[in-house]
């Protein structure tokens, strides 16, 4: 059974009674918020141990949510009715009344999703109303392939067989009504595009401007090569990762942990030394945590700035007096004037 070792926080939805529980780390006044979402059957236990490499880090919050039916969240009435809508729904009453409260400024939102928590990104992004200023997707590329689809349940079986809902329930820590619904073509109920291929989300990014992460394995069947190729085709600035081995999901390692939260772009506190030649109290100095590591695009070193050599005034000096031309006699000023009366009384 997947159990998060954070405890878990509740937060009431207004209708039907319920609540979603969340694990967070981090003050609840962050200028950064790292949201969180599952996949498919998972629970925000996947996160642990993004979370537990997150805490202590200044002015980041990270959050990890169970959907409806995991976790430690309520099921739907009647354990029915799980769908992409109801998940979208539940993750909007989240963001605007947990880090948009009214009368405090509102964060800087980042979405890091796993596969289905992926495609529900997009959705976030593409309304404004959400401010999701950065997204992270975990295996899970614009478009989404038939084939793949159906390699989500052979990877499921076990001994050539899908385990019962029974099985899958106690499995995964979610409930038997959401193990159903995932099995049902209604269980996707949002607008999306569609061809041949598969299905297609790319145009619910058209508009946006922020920073796009993929991290892929290199044996996923769920974003093979060509995902990867698609998304960098619409966004050329987008920081990719295929971590060698990995199948699906991309697993939540210590190197991938890393990645992510560097390319957060914290600002982060750093110590600075005292000098020794006097006594000063060491004081915290804000400068931006910027590694180049895989993950990350590196920016051009900075060149250091010449120092400007010390400019000295120049002595005043006495100009040169201009010669006449030939056949005028020169031009005296006052002060001559006044020497040659001098020397003519002197006389």
């Amino acid at each position: 059974m997947t159990v998060s070792k954070f405890p878990a926080l509740q937060f009431p939805l207004s209708k039907d009674s319920r609540h979603l529980a969340y694990s967070a780390v981090g003050d609840a006044n962050s200028p950064y918020v790292l949201l969180c979402l599952p996949g498919l059957l998972e629970t925000r236990a996947t996160f642990d141990p993004l979370l537990q490499a997150a805490e202590g880090l200044q002015g980041l919050r990270v959050i990890s949510v169970d959907l409806c039916g995991r976790g430690d969240s309520s099921p739907l009435p009647g354990d029915k009715g799980y769908t992409m809508q109801v998940y979208l729904e539940d993750i909007v009453h989240f963001i605007r009344a947990e880090l948009m409260p009214d009368g405090k400024p509102v964060p800087h939102i980042e979405v890091l999703g796993t596969s289905m928590g992926g495609i529900l990104a997009m959705y976030l992004a593409h309304d404004a109303q959400n401010q999701v200023s950065g997204l992270f997707f975990n295996d899970i590329g614009l478009d989404l392939p038939w084939m793949s689809i159906y390699g989500l349940y052979d990877g499921m079986k076990k001994e050539g067989r899908l385990p019962t809902p029974e099985e899958m329930a106690a499995k995964f820590n979610v409930s038997i009504g959401a193990v159903l619904a995932v099995q049902s073509p209604s269980h996707f109920d949002l607008p999306y595009r569609k061809d041949w291929k598969g299905m297609k989300f790319g145009h619910l990014l058209s508009g946006f401007k922020g920073p796009v992460r993929l991290m892929h394995g290199s044996e996923s069947g769920v974003c093979p090569a060509q995902q990867v190729k698609e998304l960098q085709r619409e966004f050329p600035k987008a920081q990719v990762l295929e971590v060698a081995g990995a199948a699906h999901p991309v697993p939540l390692n210590a190197m991938v942990n890393q990645l992510v939260l560097q390319a957060l772009h914290l600002p982060v506190v750093v110590p600075v030394a005292p000098i020794k030649s006097e006594p000063v109290r060491e004081a915290p100095v804000q400068q931006t945590l910027q590694m180049p590591m895989p993950f990350d695009t590196p920016a051009a070193a900075p060149q250091p700035k010449a120092t400007p050599e010390p400019v000295t005034e120049p002595e005043p000096v006495q100009r040169a007096a201009a010669k006449a031309p030939q056949g005028t006699a020169p031009r005296v000023g006052l002060l001559g004037l006044l020497k040659q009366l001098l020397g003519a009384t002197k006389k």
